[in-house]
Order: C-alpha cells, then structure tokens, then sequence
C-alpha cells in the first residue's frame, strides 16, 4: 500500500506538471506569435489583436475561483480533465476562426481552461502528495511550465512552417487537449492535504499554526494584497510583452524569428530561476526573493523599451527572464508560509482573480502603438510602477492573526470566492 502511494504521488505530479508544460507552451507565450501570423492574413488592427490578448488573460483571471469550487465538489482530478476539454473547444474555435467574434470567443475559453487546468489545482494537489517537501516540488512544477514557454514559439513557428498556416497550429493542439484530458483522467487522484513539518520560513508559523487562517482573514492582511499588487504587476508585464513582443521588435529593427528567439530565451531563464527559486526558498527569506525578482523585472522593462536586435534585448533576457521566474515562486512560496498550504493554496485563486486587471495591459499598448507608433512608453511605465514596490516587498513580516490575540478560531473552509 505504501509503495502505491509513493508511486501515485510522482503519477500525479507527472500529470499536472505536464499540464501546466503545454498550458505555458500553448498560450500566452505562443499567443502573441501566432497573432502576428492572423493579423496579417486576417487583417487586424493592432488594438483589435490586442484585445483578443487581453481576453485570454482577463477570462483567466475571472475564473480564477473555479478550480476551488470545483475541487471542493469534483476533487482535482475531475477539475483538471473539464479545463483540458475547456481548452480543446477553444483551440477548436480558434483554428475556425474567420472574424473576432469567434476567436475572442475562443481565447475566453482558452482563459477558463487555463484556470482549471493550471497552478490553483496544480499547487493544491502537489501540496497534499509532497506535504514534506512542498516548496521544492512546486519549484519543479513552476519549472516544467516555465519549460513549456521555452518551448512554445518556436514551435508554433514550426508548427505553421509545416502544416502551411495558424490554422494548423490550433488544429494541433486541440489534439494535444483532448490527449492531456485523457491523462488528467487516467493519473490524477485527490488526497487530503497533510500540514508539513518543521519550521517555515520568513519567522513563519509552523504550518500548523498558520492553518488555522480563514480565507477572509488571509485576504484581508496587507501581506496578501501587497503580493497580490506585485503579481498583478508581473502578469502585466507578462501578458504586454507576449502579446506585442514580435510587433514592437520589428518597428525596432528585430525579425519575427529573432523575437521568438527572444521569447523562448526569456522562458528558458524564467525556467531555470523557478527550479532554483524552490530550492532557495527553503534557505532564504521568501519575501526578499520576491523583491529582488521585482527589482530585475522593473531593469528587464526598461530594458525592454529600449530594445531592438542588439545588446539591450540581452539585457531584457537575463533580468526580466530571472525576475518573473523568482517573484512567480517566492508569491507562491510566500502565502503558503504565512497562511497554511491549504489556505495559502486556495487564496492563490484570489490572487489570480485580482490580476485580472493585467489583461488591460495588451489592450492599451495596442491603444498606444496604434496612436504613437511605438510600444515602448508602457514598458517605461511598468519600470517605474514595479520599483515603487521593491522596498515594502522587501520588510514584509509575518502577518499575525487578529483573532487569534483573543481566542482560538474556527478555519473557514470555504472556495476561492470568500462567503460572507
């Protein structure tokens, strides 16, 4: 029996792991090199692809609470097969696509499927199957997705290289859906979430202290929202960068292949600082980790602005790529230490849903491309709103309970969304 259970923790780290890999490689990465592909053929306008971008991501944060809902009837395991069949109907519709209307149709259903199929379940679930080891293997999960952005534009490149057009790329993954529904079905399994032990850190409370944190209380602390805030932050760098990457080098002097070269380097070191990022938060603050990536992605966005096919663009490679790889994992590692892993892995749903202010950021550099010829202003403008917020990320401390000064609480085990 204990050999099927080890055995069965690696299976369902293997699914969501694999899960989260072709989420990353499928979507908001590869999105922006398609786009310019469909833009093109279909006649577009930059706000027009824009917003289609700033659907995805809008409809990925809006959803955000579903996968706790859910697990909390479904289990994980059912949850995760719904978002793989989600995202296969929305790449279907994508490569159907002959106006707007469908395939921003389509890039919110890629958006819910995303929610349900990525690092809300996936966390939950790796927290519950690994509760010793828990910042390590979720830095591995982080990994492998991060691994998939490596992988996704040039594939995509190769993908409509071969098969004559966007329309074969969306063909293709919609196959690859449908397969990861089947292995969703096959491998996952739920498992009630064990508290870790030993000590935590950032002067964290041992987890099983800090599970006695409701979602409402959790919520509520500034801890959380100035988190939130740096994540927002960070998925507006994010989607604003994959969504007009390959249009703004080009007016810069770069080719559509040296941007897709730059977004999968980009990946490949937001890869490589999310497996260390796990490992280092076992060992150092979390918080001044979270700082410090900040600190590298405000560098990488003024780096950014100025970019075209020389030195600065490595520049925006090596910080902005190592700065979104540690901040991703040291929020994560961050709320799990200070609330509890089942608390911390359910307001990380809360944390999604308040980014859903980032999926503004295509639009508006779409907006301001279209009226100044040049996206570099918004990225001067991401610069300086992520340094206002290195110092206080910086003297974060553990947050204590309010409620707990006075008398033992009753957790409440509730969904993403906090009841009243």
């Amino acid at each position: 029996m204990k050999t099927l259970m080890a055995r069965r923790e690696w299976l369902v780290l293997a699914a969501v792991s694999a899960a989260f890999f072709f989420l990353n490689a499928a979507t908001f990465t590869s999105l922006g090199v398609v786009l310019y592909s469909m833009l093109s053929e279909l006649h577009w306008s930059q706000t027009a692809a824009g917003f289609s971008f700033s659907l995805l991501g809008i409809a990925c944060g809006l959803s955000s609470p579903l996968p706790a809902i859910l697990m909390k009837r479904i289990g994980g395991r059912w949850t995760m097969v719904l978002g793989a069949a989600v995202l296969a109907l929305g790449f279907l519709l994508a490569g159907l696509t002959h106006g707007l209307v469908v395939f921003y149709l389509a890039t919110t259903l890629l958006g819910i499927g995303y929610s349900l199929c990525g690092n809300v379940p996936g966390v939950f679930l790796i927290a519950a199957w690994f509760p010793q080891t828990s910042s390590r293997m979720i830095g591995f999960y982080l990994m492998t997705g991060a691994f998939g952005a490596v992988v996704g534009p040039p594939l995509v490149q190769g993908i409509m290289s071969v098969s004559g057009g966007w329309r074969g790329h969306w063909g293709s993954m919609t196959a690859v859906a449908l397969l990861l529904c089947i292995a969703c079905w096959l491998l996952v399994r739920d498992r009630l979430a064990a508290a870790p032990a030993g000590a935590a850190v950032d002067g964290a409370a041992p987890a099983a202290e800090a599970e006695e944190w409701s979602d409402r209380e959790a919520i509520w602390t500034p801890q959380f929202l100035l988190v939130s805030a740096s994540m927002a932050m960070t998925m507006a760098c994010l989607t604003t960068v994959d969504s007009v990457a390959v249009s703004h080098l080009v007016q810069r002097g770069g080719t559509p292949a040296f941007a897709a070269m730059l977004l999968s380097l980009v990946a490949l070191l937001t890869t490589i600082a999310k497996g260390a990022s796990g490992w280092l938060c076992e060992r150092v603050s979390a918080s001044l980790l979270l700082a410090a990536g900040i600190g590298l992605q405000a560098l990488g966005m003024l780096a950014f602005g100025f970019a075209g096919p020389g030195v600065v663009a490595y520049l925006f490679i090596l910080s902005y790529g190592a700065g979104w790889g540690i901040s991703y994992v040291a929020a994560t590692i961050l709320l799990l230490n200070y609330f509890g892993p089942r608390t911390g892995s359910r307001i990380l749903a809360i944390v999604w849903l308040l980014t859903t202010v980032a999926a503004a950021g295509p639009l508006l550099a779409g907006v301001i491309a279209d009226r100044f010829g040049t996206f570099s202003p918004i990225f001067y403008a991401y610069a300086v709103m992520l340094l206002l917020m290195v110092v206080p990320l910086a003297r974060l401390r553990q947050p204590v309970r309010k409620a707990a000064q006075a008398a033992p609480a009753v957790e409440a085990v509730s969904g993403a969304v906090v009841s009243g």
